[in-house]
């Protein structure tokens, strides 16, 4: 795959899925059967994903910080692998890692690297700043 198609299937997957606008086009740009490496110090493991489970995912995602937006901060490709880093804003509406909503805002700095094959993503290696989110939410509490 050229590096314009993986560009092509990585920015949509972000703009349309990711973003939380559109969860249920995540069949245009997941394979089937996609492998999803979590990339904590603490407990690194990979996950098995497909469409409906990451569609589900990011529903999740609006639950806990409602319509959030989704700012690419960068978008890096390189023949069938491309690195993204991005900004998650939104607001604490659900549980988070026993934190009971506030409603105040809250930011999320995520970057993960995807591979493509024929067309669709089939394997993601993601890392969080879960630190970062840790120190918002315990600022917000009472």
């Amino acid at each position: 795959m050229s590096a314009i198609g993986t560009r092509e299937v990585v920015a949509g997957f972000l703009r349309d899925v990711r973003s939380g606008r559109d969860p249920e086009a995540a069949h245009r740009y997941l394979a089937k059967r996609v492998t999803a490496h979590q990339l904590e110090s603490e407990h690194p493991r990979a996950l098995p994903r497909d469409p409906a489970d990451y569609a589900e995912h990011v529903r999740e995602f609006r639950k806990l910080f409602g319509d959030f937006d989704l700012r690419i901060d960068e978008l890096l490709v390189d023949g069938d692998k491309a690195y993204a880093r991005w900004t998650q804003f939104g607001r604490h509406l659900g549980d988070i890692d026993g934190h009971a909503p506030t409603g105040r805002s809250l930011a999320l700095i995520d970057s993960a690297c995807y591979r493509v094959a024929d067309g669709k993503i089939v394997e993601y290696w993601i890392q969080a700043d879960r630190w970062g989110l840790q120190a918002q939410l315990q600022a917000a509490r009472p």
